[in-house]
């Protein structure tokens, strides 16, 4: 079993100290070097077009991130379908399916440990909305296209898939760790250089709420330093309920104030729900943090209702994307509840809803984007 999230954080953000602690960070940065040398001959490839880049016959809006781990890509995803969808625009999501065992190029199934957490959610939160999954997305797009006549592919942790050409390219960037520490992937958390925001039409900066107005105006002119001009979104998570797991009952925020609290989760930012909690007033007594995407097993679920119960918790909680994964939680312990979250746009909202509307109705797009103007005209135009 490798390291948990919290202690590899530990590690390559520089908080464990010591001897072995730095042994460690110069076994990760060894591992960066190749890691690097691939991912920038990949982007050589493509820059040159030695590695080619397909297009689709449906408007294309990428949505992902520069770092490893959870910025709030469903969240975002969501809000775009249901804003899509709202206007009449017929839309379909397209999945690479971290950790899902679904048929490649296929519509997302049936509940079973072979689908990832984001198609659990996406089919939960989007009714109606196709989601295809599978590595080669562009057949996926066609699928999508033909079979249910989309008119615009939302591209889920779409940025590095660069062999599929896009309309609209919105990273979305994490207020807690915005640049990953500086280094590339496993010594940081960066998947690509930092140079690779070049690419980026628009940025969302996300979890604006769980840092000072100070850190957000500072990580901002770091985007535009290594991005140079481009539009800015500020967006918080914002909690709005909690949800008694496997029934309709709902409590105000309020309700969690000096509760004890015994969470768990299994995101790709640790540090998410109990900062969440915290801010809400919940007294929280212990966090357990699984790693991203984790399936949990009868016997994880049993040893955290035992220990919350040993812990003296008043109620278990988790978020949306791991409630999603679990069926029944053990009655032996404090009954679990499931934090609501809904993104929602502090500052620029209207810069995203001007491109999208342009893009719909078939207008230019002035963005500061990778060519200045983003042209987006009717598919098959």
């Amino acid at each position: 079993m490798g390291p948990s999230p919290a202690r590899f954080l530990g590690y390559v953000s520089g908080e464990r100290r010591g001897a072995g602690a730095a042994m460690v960070r110069a076994c990760l940065s060894v591992l960066a070097v190749p890691y690097r040398a691939a991912v920038e001959g990949r982007l050589g490839l493509y820059d040159t077009g030695l590695l080619a880049c397909r297009e689709l016959d449906a408007w294309v809006i990428s949505v992902g991130n520069i770092t490893a781990g959870g910025t709030g890509k469903t969240p975002m995803v969501v809000w775009l379908a249901r804003w899509l969808q709202e206007r009449g625009v017929r839309t379909a999501i397209l999945s690479r399916g971290y950790g899902d065992k679904s048929p490649e190029g296929l519509p997302a199934g049936g509940h079973g440990q072979g689908e990832s957490d984001e198609i659990l959610l996406f089919r939960r939160l989007l009714p109606g909305i196709p989601h295809l999954v599978g590595k080669d997305r562009h057949a996926a797009g066609l699928r999508a296209i033909r079979e249910y006549g989309a008119e615009c592919l939302l591209l889920d942790d779409g940025f590095q898939h660069l062999a599929l050409g896009r309309d609209l390219d919105i990273v979305l960037v994490d207020a807690l760790t915005p640049f990953g520490y500086g280094r590339l992937l496993p010594r940081g958390l960066l998947r690509e250089p930092l140079s690779g925001l070049r690419r980026a039409d628009l940025i969302v900066l996300t979890r604006c709420d769980l840092v000072s107005d100070e850190q957000v105006d500072c990580i901002e002119r770091s985007l535009r330093k290594f991005r140079g001009p481009c539009p800015v979104v500020r967006a918080v998570h914002r909690p709005v309920h909690f949800l008694r797991h496997g029934t309709d009952e709902l409590h105000s925020l309020d309700w969690a104030q000096g509760r004890k609290a015994y969470a768990f989760s299994a995101l790709g930012n640790p540090e998410a729900l109990p900062r969440t909690l915290r801010a809400l007033g919940a007294d929280l007594l212990h966090h357990e943090a699984f790693g991203d995407h984790h399936w949990y097993s009868p016997e994880d679920l049993s040893r955290i209702a035992r220990a919350a119960r040993q812990a003296g918790a008043e109620y278990v909680v988790t978020t949306e994307k791991d409630a999603v994964k679990i069926d029944a939680f053990p009655g032996d312990g404090p009954l679990l509840y499931v934090l609501g979250i809904e993104l929602e746009m502090t500052r620029g909202e209207d810069l995203l809803v001007r491109a999208l509307r342009r893009m719909v109705e078939g207008e230019a797009v002035h963005l500061e984007g990778r060519s200045g103007v983003l042209t987006a005209s009717q598919p098959g135009a």
